[in-house]
Order: C-alpha cells, then sequence, then structure tokens
C-alpha cells in the first residue's frame, strides 16, 4: 500500500527553506495500532535570485591631487540564494571605454574600486562607471550600478603670461615706442591664462618693477598704456 506526496504550491527557499512532516498510519483492528515517521524536508536552491547593489547609482568627488591606490568605493551587492548561486563576481560593464578600464579597477571579489592612474581635471571632468554584479551559477542575470566620479580641481597650473606687442623690432622681444607718444598711447596686449577653474583659474596680474625713475611710468589697464 502506497500513498503519494506531491507539491501543491511553489516552494520558495528564501522564504522557507525546510519542512518537517509527521506521518501516522493506524489499523482498523480492535483494539487499533498506530505507527509514526518524520520525514524531513530540505528545499534546494535553485538560481532565481539575481545581485542586487546598496543602491543603484553613486556620486564620488576624486581630486585630482588622489595618488594611484585611492579607494573611491566599496561596493557591495548581495544576493539571496546560497551557494554558487550567491557567489558574486564584480566587473565593468562590457561597454565601458577603455580610457576607463586604464584609469580604474575594480577587484572582482571585494568589489573595491580603485585608482590606478592619476586624473587630471583640466583634461576630463569626470568619469560615467557602469559596474556589473553577477552571481556564479547557471542562467545568472547580472545587475548593473552606475558611479559617477567628478574630479575636483586643485591648483596645480601656474598662470602663463602672453604679450601681443603693438610694435617691435629685431627678434620681437622688446616693444619699442617714440618718446613723443601721447598719453594712454597702446603698448602691448597682455593675456594671462590659467588652466585651472574656479579661485584657482582667477589670476590678477600687476606691474612688480620698472626700470625707470621713481614717477608711475606705465600702468596695467586690460592693456599696457604709457603714461607720464
Amino acid at each position: 500500500k502506497y500513498a503519494e506526496l506531491v507539491v501543491l504550491k511553489e516552494l520558495d527557499r528564501e522564504v522557507r527553506s525546510s519542512y518537517e512532516l509527521q506521518y501516522t498510519a493506524s489499523d482498523r483492528g480492535v483494539p487499533s495500532r498506530t505507527g509514526t515517521t518524520l520525514l524531513k524536508i530540505n528545499v534546494a536552491d535553485s538560481n532565481d535570485n539575481s545581485p542586487i547593489f546598496d543602491k543603484s547609482s553613486y556620486v564620488i568627488n576624486l581630486p585630482e591631487s588622489s595618488p594611484v591606490g585611492t579607494l573611491l568605493i566599496d561596493l557591495n551587492a548581495t544576493d539571496l540564494d546560497e551557494g554558487t548561486n550567491a557567489k558574486i563576481v564584480y566587473s565593468f560593464s562590457s561597454h565601458v571605454s577603455p580610457k576607463i578600464m586604464e584609469t580604474f579597477r575594480i577587484n572582482p571579489d571585494s568589489g573595491h574600486l580603485t585608482l590606478v592612474r592619476r586624473v587630471d581635471y583640466e583634461t576630463m571632468s569626470s568619469y560615467d562607471i557602469d559596474v556589473q554584479a553577477q552571481d556564479m551559477g547557471p542562467n545568472s542575470m547580472p545587475a548593473h550600478c552606475k558611479i559617477l566620479v567628478k574630479v575636483g580641481d586643485v591648483n596645480d597650473n601656474k598662470p602663463d603670461i602672453s604679450i601681443n606687442l603693438m610694435s617691435s623690432q629685431g627678434n620681437g622681444d622688446a616693444a619699442y615706442i617714440s618718446e613723443a607718444s601721447a598719453l594712454d598711447t597702446f603698448v602691448a596686449l597682455v593675456r594671462v591664462e590659467d588652466m585651472d577653474s574656479g579661485l584657482n583659474g582667477e589670476v590678477a596680474i600687476s606691474l612688480d618693477k620698472c626700470e625707470s625713475r621713481s614717477d608711475l611710468l606705465w600702468a596695467l589697464m586690460g592693456a599696457l598704456v604709457f603714461l607720464w
């Protein structure tokens, strides 16, 4: 004599991983005799869960002076499955640019995103990085996370001064002006450029020394002019 035990509802190991069923069999004799047994059922895991990141996106501020090896973020993804179905491997998404892979590294086991090449605000001020977490189980589906790295400017560039002369002779390294020149006569256009941003790129220019008598002969007014 047999009785079949069948599943009537869907099982979910993540909700309940085991069951204990007690069976009792009674005969119809007088007096009745009974026998009992206990059946334990363990629900085996199937790879029905994908990894989940703590957050779907992050914004990281990275000073351009940061040294190689700087840890940007410790990514964390979790998977409700068990065993190899819950073993997570981190990587860059397949469409990230070679520039990103040359500049950053992600540890496949820990999810640590680190700097492997110095960044330069004046060359690239931000990086959009797509990272994925995928479990080692069959038919796995990766989870994705977006990381925006904003490179912070530091004052690593000095002002560059260039001078366009009104008139010059010889090799052009000096301006020539007639002693009969009137006041406010244009002598040279002074151009100052600083590659930094914000206050780091704001420049004040001044005349430090003049090889002349103590009277004020020269002034900067956006352009260099001749005063008496």
